[in-house]
């Protein structure tokens, strides 16, 4: 390829005519008192001399020269534009949820990935961008525009997750339209129809699944508490679908420890039935009990194998009780009760001290109480002691809330707590909340540091808090994007002395409204508040190794473990050996060694089976062994084993609403059709973005060789005829 120089066309030069002058002057100066008629430049004993022409072109080379470095002094910049295209965009969404082949034999799966990679190519043929997508029960991009590895095996289908997923990407973007390929059957988030914020671009529809009716008969949903009390009875709500069996009997049974203890008869009235069946079982024996929802099976239904659904419930002697007591009513106590009230093996009893009409309540409360949490209760009495002297008689775990004047005048005299703060005046501020990065005393969901940082500011006195060394900092404030190391949130463990935890401010009302509007749950809030009361409520057991999981998962999510490990000094520990084995029911053993992560040691056993598992630790900690062992319960829903027929008009409202083409089933649509649906609105035309970009003329080379060229050819000239 031949040399090319890229000369710039366009040039900003923002200098006066007096910086040019000087420019230029200084350049021609030097250059005259080199090379000028006093210059007495003659032949000399090691040299030619130069004639008067020379001359010339000497002061000519000097001039440039030094006029090229004095014109970047100037400071010139380069504009440059550059253009970019962008093509129009056709989105593909595969439905991988496992109704989509639940009914298909093994070639099935072969020719549908066959369809899928006709249509991606006939897209690429009317000069598109491809992108795919996969979609169960969350969005999954394919790693390339041109990979076709379709998984047909995703436990739910969610179409209203994979959109909210997928519409930041297609944002600015000059987008084509949607192909959603799907059986139609969804059992997860809103309805595609009425609560899916479908894109602002036609959605063209392609059917998948089999239409055709079965008779079939399966359990369709267990509904029953996580939880149980021993001597207890408990309901199980189960809700069972018939296809095909009208005027049939059935039989549904539940069954425990291998005998059946309830059951009930019916008839099926018509093709497609759905029967809601309530049990009161009795909870007759402490730890996790396994149940067996179990519907007989008739001659003749296509699939038997999801005529029965396994459940675990955990029967507790008791409950653990929170006495929740507050000075006068405030929405954070709303966000608190709301939040706990969710635990079901904790009971919460709420005590408003401006309204209490029966004080004896209260003290059978605080008698019975696992944990008490004291909401502007600092510096205030009750039956004249003070709180903290009362909470600490009884040797309480207390989440102390210190969220007005007084309790923060409290906190600025001396106490008990170990927290002082200043005393500047009596303003207030608001601020957001960070998690500190080294807090060590609970472990949080994947998501909660992030989702803090987006809520609500908190408002609280504008004086600093001084900690004591035995409070672990939780949350500090933030002022925009300063992040400070002022806490405003600790918590202090029960080695020195009852466990504690003081919030200074109010807003947590806030924080959970926010948490709902971005994610639609509260569940990022609700494990920052839980995760605290249970750390109360947990007896002092502390263990070199401990090791954490999830108690209950489904059966198309990863069973993940994390273990922290402690030298006897309680540092943790970071070349332990980790041997982590887990047993299913029939006695098969996984074993995995732990790896170091960020947050101790981690281990992963992808996606199991539905049943329970045992699981157990093994490290040696300076030369002595140590364990821990538990529990965990991978469920299966079965939700896409229900033999349900393709719902292809579901697809075709989703078309008619979004400006879109319902194609039929994926057998009739072929590469061809799916091309003319996007073909047929008329795809956009390609955008051009330009973008403009400023460089200072420095940093092109091209100057500076050129300078440094001029200089070199004067030196040698200079040299062979002027001499040394």
């Amino acid at each position: 390829m031949p040399f090319q120089i890229d000369i710039p066309q366009d040039w900003i030069i923002e200098a006066e005519a007096w910086e040019w002058a000087t420019v230029l002057g200084i350049a021609g100066a030097i250059a005259i008192g080199l090379y000028g008629w006093n210059s007495r430049i003659r032949k000399r004993s090691t040299g030619q001399g130069l004639p008067a022409w020379g001359r010339w072109g000497m002061g000519i080379l000097r001039f440039s020269a030094v006029g090229i470095l004095g014109f970047l002094l100037l400071e010139p910049l380069i504009r440059s534009v550059q253009y970019d295209e962008e093509k129009p965009v056709a989105i593909v969404l595969m439905d991988e949820s496992e109704s989509v082949l639940v009914r298909a034999d093994s070639s099935e799966a072969g020719a549908l990935k066959g369809w899928s990679d006709a249509v991606y190519e006939a897209l690429v043929s009317e000069d598109l961008v491809v992108e795919r997508y996969g979609f169960g029960s969350a969005l999954r991009p394919l790693e390339s525009s041109s990979d076709s590895t379709y998984a047909w095996t995703g436990a739910q289908t969610n179409i209203d997750e994979a959109i909210r997923s997928l519409s930041p990407r297609l944002e600015n973007r000059n987008i084509a339209g949607v192909l959603l390929a799907s059986d139609g059957l969804v059992n997860r988030g809103a309805s595609p129809i009425y609560g899916v914020q479908w894109p602002n671009f036609p959605v063209h529809t392609v059917g998948l699944g089999d239409t055709t009716a079965v008779r079939d008969r399966w359990i369709h949903r267990v509904n029953h508490n996580t939880v149980a009390y021993l001597g207890n009875a408990f309901p199980l709500q189960a809700f069972v679908e018939s296809q095909g069996l009208a005027d049939q009997g059935g039989r549904i049974e539940i069954v425990h420890n291998g005998s059946t203890i309830a059951s009930e008869s019916w008839t099926s009235d018509g093709d497609f039935e759905r029967t809601k069946f309530d049990f009161m079982l009795p909870a007759d024996a402490i730890g996790l009990q396994r149940y067996t929802v179990r519907v007989a099976a008739l001659d003749g239904e296509y699939d038997k194998t999801n005529n029965s659904r396994t459940v675990y419930i955990e029967v507790l002697e008791s409950r653990r009780i929170v006495a929740c007591i507050s000075a006068a009513a405030h929405p954070d106590i709303g966000a608190l009760r709301m939040a706990l009230e969710a635990m079901e093996s904790y009971e919460l009893r709420l005590f408003d001290l401006s309204t209490l009409k029966n004080p004896n309540a209260l003290t059978d409360a605080l008698n019975e109480a696992d944990v008490v949490i004291a909401h502007n209760l600092l510096g205030k009495r009750w039956g004249g002691m003070e709180w903290t002297k009362l909470l600490a008689m009884n040797n309480l775990p207390v989440w102390w809330w210190a969220a007005d004047e007084t309790a923060w005048g409290h906190l600025q005299s001396n106490n008990d707590l170990g927290v002082q703060l200043t005393q500047s005046g009596d303003l207030n501020q608001t601020h957001r909340a960070r998690l500190n990065p080294g807090f060590s005393l609970l472990e949080w969901p994947e998501g909660v540091s992030v989702a803090v940082r987006s809520w609500p500011p908190f408002f609280g006195p504008f004086e600093q808090a001084t900690w004591s060394p035995a409070w672990s900092q939780l949350l500090f404030r933030q002022f925009g994007d300063v992040q400070t190391q002022d806490a405003f949130w600790g918590l202090r463990g029960s080695a020195s002395g009852t466990k504690q935890i003081l919030t200074i401010g109010e807003g947590l009302w806030r924080w959970r409204m926010r948490n709902y509007a971005l994610e639609q749950n509260h569940d990022s809030f609700d494990a920052l508040v839980q995760r605290q009361v249970q750390f109360l409520a947990a007896e002092d057991a502390r263990q070199r190794l401990t090791v954490q999981t999830e108690k209950r998962i489904g059966a198309d999510q990863r069973l993940e473990f994390t273990a922290q490990a402690y030298d006897a000094a309680w540092t943790p520990f970071r070349d332990a050996t980790i041997e982590l084995t887990l047993t299913d029911e029939s006695g098969q053993a996984y074993t995995q060694t732990m790896l170091p992560s960020a947050s101790g040691y981690a281990a992963g056993f992808g996606r199991m089976p539905a049943g329970t598992y045992r699981w157990e630790a093994l490290s040696e900690l300076d030369g002595t062994a140590f364990d821990a062992s538990g529990l965990v319960i991978v469920n299966d829903t079965q939700i896409e084993r229900a033999q349900l027929a393709a719902d292809h008009t579901t697809l075709q409202r989703i078309s008619e609403a979004t400006g879109g083409n319902h194609l039929g089933d994926w057998r009739g649509a072929d590469a061809a059709a799916v091309r003319d649906a996007f073909l047929q609105g008329g795809l956009p035309a390609v955008v051009r973005h330009e973008q403009t970009n400023l460089r200072e003329a420095i940093d092109w080379p091209f100057w500076l060789l050129l300078a440094m060229a001029l200089l070199t050819l004067e030196w040698i000239i200079r040299r062979r005829n002027l001499g040394y």
